[in-house]
């Protein structure tokens, strides 16, 4: 893949990523993802005011390294939505597409209709069928699993 389609992936994944805690023992997405959005808030903004500290302090000799500093900083978001882009077109382990199955089969039980991909392959297709598992079933739903 291409980089911006990458970062493009990652940033679809963040969104489609369900955002609960009990989640956080079983994947890194929920602290990737969070971290990323403070970072893209906040970062460029601590990113400038550095530079303009930075410049008033040491001068334009440094100027060099301080575009090199706020460069690094500014690209630490896009390293997180790289990550995510990757992680959402790994492949599965054979034991999370068993667990995704299962999921499947629960929603398909209580009569949830879904849109979600019946044959789960990568992180993406796992994201969605989580994503629709929390907004249709009860919240018990994760007891067997955790």
């Amino acid at each position: 893949m291409k980089l911006f389609a990458l970062l493009q992936a990652g940033r679809q994944y963040s969104q489609v990523w369900p955002l609960k805690s009990e989640l956080n023992a079983l994947f890194p997405e929920n602290k990737i993802i969070q971290l990323t959005g403070l970072g893209f808030r906040y970062l460029p903004v601590l990113a400038v005011l550095t530079a303009f500290l930075q410049l008033t302090l040491l001068g334009s000799g440094f100027t060099g390294q301080i575009l090199a500093m706020m460069l690094f900083i500014i690209s630490l978001p896009l390293q997180g939505w790289y990550w995510l882009g990757v992680r959402s077109a790994t492949n599965l382990p054979p034991a999370l597409v068993t667990w995704c199955r299962q999921i499947h089969q629960q929603m398909l039980e209580q009569g949830v209709e879904t849109q979600t991909v019946t044959e789960p392959r990568s992180y993406l297709d796992l994201a969605k069928i989580l994503a629709t598992a929390y907004q249709q079933l009860d919240k018990t739903f994760m007891r067997p699993w955790l």
